[in-house]
């Protein structure tokens, strides 16, 4: 009740001001039909509790994850407090107070609890709403009886003019001594109703006018006036409401009948609406449409019907800005603070009953309790960059302090520069989990083994490797997550910052150098980092090992800023002359071999054609071949595969790690010999012996590639080769499982 309350004066608030708005508005609207139907949005919005809630600046988060009571253990094995809130009992009882004092009686009414009352201001509402819609029925109602009782039929010359006007016959046509002025009554069975005596050359004004009303329904907006501003009864605008929506309906209706009128039936009307006026208003329905109801209105309807305003585009155009305006402040439900950026957390990803932990920077760690008493936590001491650090308690103190044994991981947070020294390293013993900010959050762990037992007993050795295995399986699945959510992260994913497989969104250009020995192979992969295009430096961003297909990552190290500074840097410099060199990507590959102490004089450096595919056998290739499939030979005439041969083979093993890849056209049409290898899940790999093209179908699309320069063998015939192999194997062991089909 009190929700619906608040509602309703919220609804009876927006509607004020989109009231107050079209009001404002109102002038610079040319079309009277168009200004008539605006004021159906403040109905709407008067009625309607749903709408666009605008945003508001976020509000400071005020809530905290509650921090349960926890101790800090030390290297030295002794505890200490930390600081923390401890979390409430929910099952504690509030304690009663007994200081002897009397409770003081409370007053037999409760004057206020009255005045507050739902329940009071509800009735006082339901009151009034009822009073309002049953002052408009009622009235109307003994008004409709009066005219009906007392109405006779029209005269011969009134039925033939609205004979002409309405040839449907949908409009009943009645004379009535107790109205001095045409109306228009009944929603389902119009009616006009004319005054007796009425002019026979002024019928035909009259009709038009009043048909006008019966066919856009202004009857039963009317209607919906009443009763929407009946239940808003208390808002005083209500009232300017229902006379606006009279009023435009008058002119809108004025407008609709002169809009093909020359000067002389101009005039005329508007003699009419005089000589109506003139009349003595008597009887009127409040819900019905009459000519010329309100006399004060007369001089603003006679300037708009002898005076009309052209439309044109210029207008048109004003008007539909205007409206699509205040249709949009109509939408406005209200305005509500924006929730706050951070991630919700994932409830399901918390733990039920941890230890928390404060670390620094409002982070907080949350450990499992039941394995809170094998755990020794170890928090960074001035200078250390960690967060937390867990041991193996009695592992740790079974080897001694100095063999530092027992470690099971360590949370760290690194900035930019810290993640790409990492990215540059071979990343053994780090995993990054979640990041946010510009911050990464990382998981160290050994790389050799920390178990330390010094029992002698072997049952109790497997013991304490059981519970050594427990410790290592839990906490990276149970802490990672909880760690993300509690402190409402975003789980890492390295394509966040790698594009493709390459870190700079930019041009690439392969250049190629071996030693004049040939020992050394090297394909370097050169990207544009600051700037695109024409003025761009080239840098190297990785390089592969062409012996052995080893990918390595190449960003400034020990420069103190972030790679994209520091390139922003050398293109500053680049920008004023000073580093040309860097602008042609064969000079800058040049200048990094040399850095590096190769002698390129003595060796061969060519630039590459073709748009690099970097990674694209580890990231697309790989994992396909990976999956259990179904390798086999065809060849296609024309798209169409003929001659397929299947070979009982998954997931074959083939060194393209060790090759350059490059993005290439896709064949006009599929012809020639080739090997496929489609996996259980549809996706495909489609190797054609013609220029050694290799195509990766994925979700319906297909990209084709092809080795950067020549090998020894080319992708077509690596796989055949495969093929081939596996039939001599199994001719060795057994039947070959080979099925052909179509024709060689």
């Amino acid at each position: 009740m009190a929700d619906f309350l608040l509602t309703l004066v919220r609804l009876s608030l927006l509607g004020s001001l989109l009231t107050g708005l079209l009001l404002l508005v109102q002038p610079l609207i040319k079309s009277k039909a168009a200004a008539y139907y605006l004021w159906l949005l403040v109905l709407v919005r008067l009625c309607l509790p749903v709408g666009v809630t605008l945003p508001l600046p976020a509000l400071p988060d005020q809530t905290a994850y509650q921090v349960h009571s926890q101790t800090e253990i030390s290297l030295s094995g002794q505890t200490g407090p930390v600081q923390g809130q401890t979390e409430p009992n929910p099952d504690a009882s509030t304690p009663e107070h007994s200081d002897g004092s009397e409770t003081p009686a409370r007053p037999s009414i409760d004057w206020w609890g009255i005045v507050t009352s739902p329940a009071l201001w509800f009735g006082l509402w339901a009151a009034g709403a009822a009073f309002r819609l049953g002052r408009y029925g009622w009235g109307y109602r003994r008004f409709a009886a009066l005219v009906r009782g007392s109405a006779s039929p029209a005269s011969r010359e009134a039925q033939a003019v609205l004979q002409r006007l309405d040839p449907a016959g949908r409009v009943a046509l009645l004379e009535c001594p107790h109205v001095s002025t045409p109306i228009l009554l009944g929603v389902v069975r119009p009616t006009i109703v004319l005054p007796l005596g009425m002019e026979d050359d002024r019928l035909a004004d009259i009709l038009s006018h009043e048909l006008i009303h019966a066919r856009r329904h202004d009857l039963l907006y009317k209607w919906l006036t009443a009763a929407i501003t009946s239940l808003h009864w208390f808002n005083p605008l209500m009232v300017v409401v229902r006379k606006q929506v009279a009023r435009s309906c008058e002119l809108a209706c004025d407008e609709a009948v002169t809009r093909t009128m020359d000067g002389p039936a101009r005039r005329h009307y508007g003699e009419t609406l005089l000589a109506l006026a003139a009349r003595p208003l008597k009887g009127m329905g409040v819900l019905s449409t009459t000519l010329c109801e309100e006399k004060e209105q007369l001089k603003e309807r006679l300037v708009s019907v002898m005076r009309p305003k052209k439309q044109g585009p210029a207008a048109l155009a004003a008007t539909l800005a205007l409206a699509a305006v205040l249709t949009g402040c109509a939408a406005i439900s209200g305005a509500a603070p924006s929730p706050t950026p951070e991630p919700i957390p994932d409830q399901s990803a918390l733990l039920r009953d941890p230890i928390v932990y404060e670390v620094g920077d409002g982070l907080q760690v949350g450990l499992p309790r039941d394995l809170s008493g094998q755990l020794l936590i170890v928090e960074p001491e001035v200078g250390e960059d960690f967060l937390l650090s867990v041991y193996e308690k009695r592992s740790y103190e079974a080897a001694g302090a100095g063999a530092d044994m027992g470690w099971l991981f360590t949370l760290a947070r690194w900035d930019q520069i810290q993640y790409e020294a990492y990215l540059t390293s071979d990343g053994s013993g780090v995993d990054p989990f979640a990041c946010k900010d510009g911050w990464y959050y990382v998981c160290l762990y050994p790389t050799d083994v920390r178990f330390y037992s010094d029992a002698q007993d072997e049952s109790a050795l497997e013991e304490q490797a059981k519970t050594w295995e427990t410790l290592n399986s839990r906490l990276p699945k149970e802490v990672r997550p909880d760690f993300i959510a509690r402190n409402g992260l975003e789980p890492y994913d390295d394509s966040m910052y790698f594009h493709d497989g390459t870190i700079w969104d930019s041009a690439h250009r392969y250049v190629y150098f071996r030693t004049g020995d040939w020992s050394e192979s090297i394909t370097l992969l050169l990207s544009q980092p600051a700037a695109q295009g024409d003025g761009g430096i080239w840098c190297v961003e990785g390089w592969m090992d062409n012996n052995y297909g080893t990918l390595y990552l190449v960003l400034p190290l020990d420069t103190g800023m972030m790679a994209a500074d520091y390139y922003a840097g050398l293109q500053a410099q680049a920008d004023q002359g000073r580093r040309s060199d860097l602008l042609d990507p064969l000079q800058a590959a040049m200048g990094w071999l040399e850095g590096r102490g190769y002698d390129v004089g003595a060796g061969q450096l060519e630039l590459v054609e073709g748009d690099p595919a970097w990674k694209v056998y580890f990231l697309r290739m790989s994992p396909l071949l990976e999956q259990p499939g179904t390798l086999q030979t065809l060849t296609y005439v024309d798209g169409a595969e003929t001659a397929v041969e299947t070979y009982d083979l998954s997931s074959p093993s083939t060194p393209f790690g060790a090759r350059a890849w490059i993005k290439a056209q896709a064949p006009h049409r599929l012809n020639g010999k080739a090997v496929t290898y489609t996996t259980d899940s549809g996706n495909r790999l489609i190797f054609l012996e013609e220029d050694g093209l290799v195509g990766i179908c994925r979700d319906g699309t297909t990209d084709w590639y092809a080795c950067a320069y020549d090998n020894a063998l080319s992708p077509y015939e690596v796989m055949y080769e495969t093929c081939q192999g596996w039939t001599v194997q199994q001719s060795v062991s057994g039947p070959a499982a080979v099925t052909g089909s179509g024709q060689p």
